[in-house]
């Protein structure tokens, strides 16, 4: 679960952001950090590994956190035990049989690669993601059987951009840049509602059931939808843009994120959910890239909610609206990974600022 109520931070948000706020998020990325490490054997099995993949961006987020030598345990284990010899994933209890198309998964684990300095494995690990890209259209593939469904996400298609920026993938950068903007071009109901899935040129609008319309339709009216797709895709034109100079990219950049800017506040306040995520690191990527776009309050307000949703050993919890469970070890596990990566470029991009 998240953080109940009497825990958890409600009072407003502050509007002052100074040297000790900056401390206060450098204290929770190291706290997290710790209970990642903790969690890694000393040949790099993370733990919880013979159950699920729930390790996969643990390498990059200790890498850009500020713990190489965890990450580099990891990647080497997951080259021996999880990766095959074309790249992909292993079956079983790494993902490698899943439906799914393994981008999401492959990705962060080609950045972690570059990032240090496994170059091999990050060539291997794109040319396996080369596959779930269509050529025509730039998107990235959601599922692995493409003759079956050849529908494309946006929070696949985001992440493929992400690793070919990082690795110097210019071809598939410039196909998801096209991904994005015809995506953009293709809403009818901005900016109340985004449709974050497509097959060819054609938007999937009808859905058949709630779990659908939870998946396809983002109403930023509404709490407890899938609010992080903006964020992924401004990570990645700021990205882009710094690449290549594009200014339209930035500008593109801006209106993903003034769909969750101008959406319910609920967002951010919902003790329940933790959707709004990779708002932060799309936000804190556009300060970087276009310092007087007005972005750095937001940043400073997604810093702020980090620190608020961590638990006290650490940790990151999933949204809990789905289920009052506990969080299993592998649901921290995951989050936690994500958190930390994205808090990190948070604090990165306030740090550069300063």
């Amino acid at each position: 679960m998240t953080l109940p109520d009497d825990v958890l931070d409600t009072t407003p948000f502050p509007t002052e952001f100074g040297p000790a706020d900056l401390d206060r998020l450098s204290a929770a990325r190291h706290k997290a950090i710790r209970w990642l490490s903790d969690r890694v054997g000393d040949d790099g099995r993370p733990e919880g590994s013979d159950v699920t993949n729930s390790w996969w961006r643990a390498p990059w987020a200790l890498v850009v956190g500020g713990a190489p030598d965890v990450a580099a345990a990891i990647l080497g284990w997951a080259e021996r035990e999880a990766l095959t010899d074309a790249g992909d994933l292993r079956g079983g209890p790494h993902g490698g049989d899943e439906p799914g198309s393994p981008v999401y998964h492959l990705s962060p684990l080609a950045i972690a690669s570059w990032l240090l300095t496994r170059y091999d494995t990050a060539r291997t690990i794109n040319t396996r993601l080369a596959h779930f890209q269509d050529p025509q259209t730039g998107g990235a593939y959601d599922l692995r059987d493409v003759a079956a469904d050849p529908l494309q996400d946006l929070l696949k298609t985001g992440q493929l951009g992400i690793s070919a920026l990082v690795t110097g993938q210019r071809d598939v950068a410039d196909g998801v840049h096209r991904w994005l903007t015809h995506q953009y071009e293709l809403q009818p109901e901005l900016p109340l509602r985004l449709y974050p899935a497509r097959r060819d040129d054609e938007l999937v609008t009808q859905v058949a059931s709630a779990q659908e319309r939870f998946l396809r339709v983002v109403d930023f009216g509404k709490a407890r939808q899938l609010f992080f797709y903006p964020g992924i895709a401004a990570a990645f034109l700021a990205g882009y843009a710094q690449q290549t100079g594009d200014t339209a990219a930035l500008k593109l950049g801006r209106d993903y994120l003034a769909l969750t800017e101008g959406g319910t506040e609920e967002q951010f306040t919902d003790t329940k959910s933790v959707q709004i995520c990779k708002f932060g690191w799309g936000a804190a990527a556009m300060l970087t890239a276009d310092p007087e776009g007005g972005h750095r309050p937001w940043v400073q307000k997604m810093g702020e909610w980090f620190v608020r949703r961590q638990r006290p050993d650490g940790a990151w919890a999933p949204s809990s609206f789905f289920s009052d469970a506990e969080p299993t070890l592998n649901d921290l596990f995951w989050k936690t990974a994500e958190h930390l990566m994205e808090l990190s470029y948070i604090e990165l991009a306030l740090r550069a600022e300063r």
